[in-house]
């Protein structure tokens, strides 16, 4: 397997870190120049990682081309270039179909979108990809869990669901703030708060019980689990959620 990235920033340095210390087995992985720093750093990981002098380059030497663009620019780069038919492309491009990547790409015939997040790196998190694709979970399973939805439509909605990592940062910050109005220090808090996070995480890779089989299990009854659950429920919410992944969920459809 010989990779190629066309656009070198945050995502495609995650994806190569992760690669590098992974056990997949590739030929070469060949890097865009666009960002001279980046590729440097990462071409110094391991001397299968090579640094092109265009993204031209990264398509004739390579099999297996992930397309990692800003969506204001992808179009442009793209049609610059000329793929063929054994070009494998994988993009992580947000707001644009597979059928606009087939004709963008053609002659590629196989064509796949995922959505790697920044903890490839440390090959933990998931990757959602559609379609189907044997290439792109041999590559995001080797980084974590590859997750392969059969709709379009499926795959729109996980990006979606990607929106609430602020979201999860906020509800740390307020329990933090709220232990600092108890008189802990702001890094106390912060680290418990953060492995405290760490082992609920991992408690659903223990289990194949579904979250509310799990919220159930802790919410003994008259305990303090219920009582929060309860308030937070009473008070809606957990709705805020939903609803605001709704609109969320029109956005990312209506760049599509």
């Amino acid at each position: 397997m010989r990779i190629g990235f066309v656009g070198t920033g945050v995502i495609t340095k995650a994806i190569v870190v992760g690669l590098v210390r992974s056990n997949l087995r590739f030929e070469h992985i060949a890097l865009s120049p666009r960002n001279a720093a980046i590729a440097a750093e990462l071409a110094a990981l391991d001397a299968r990682v090579k640094v092109c002098t265009s993204n031209q380059e990264v398509l004739d030497t390579s099999n297996v081309i992930c397309i990692a663009v800003i969506p204001q620019i992808v179009e442009d780069v793209l049609r610059e270039l000329r793929f063929n038919a054994e070009h494998h492309v994988i993009t992580f491009v947000p707001g644009t179909s597979i059928d606009k990547l087939h004709r963008i790409v053609f002659p590629a015939a196989r064509v796949a979108r995922a959505i790697p997040l920044p903890a490839v790196a440390d090959r933990r998190g998931s990757t959602a990809i559609y379609p189907p694709d044997d290439i792109a979970r041999s590559i995001f399973s080797a980084l974590g869990e590859a997750v392969e939805v059969t709709s379009e439509y499926q795959f729109d909605a996980l990006h979606a669901v990607t929106a609430t990592m602020a979201t999860f940062y906020a509800v740390l910050e307020s329990q933090a703030a709220w232990l600092t109005k108890q008189g802990l220090s702001y890094d106390a808090a912060r680290a418990f708060l953060s492995e405290y996070c760490v082992g609920l995480a991992h408690e659903t890779t223990r289990t194949s019980q579904s979250f509310t089989e799990m919220i159930n299990g802790l919410m003994t009854p008259g305990g303090l689990n219920e009582q929060l659950h309860a308030e937070l429920s009473s008070a809606r919410a957990y709705d805020h959620y939903g609803n605001a992944l709704d609109r969320i969920f029109a956005r990312v459809q209506g760049s599509t």
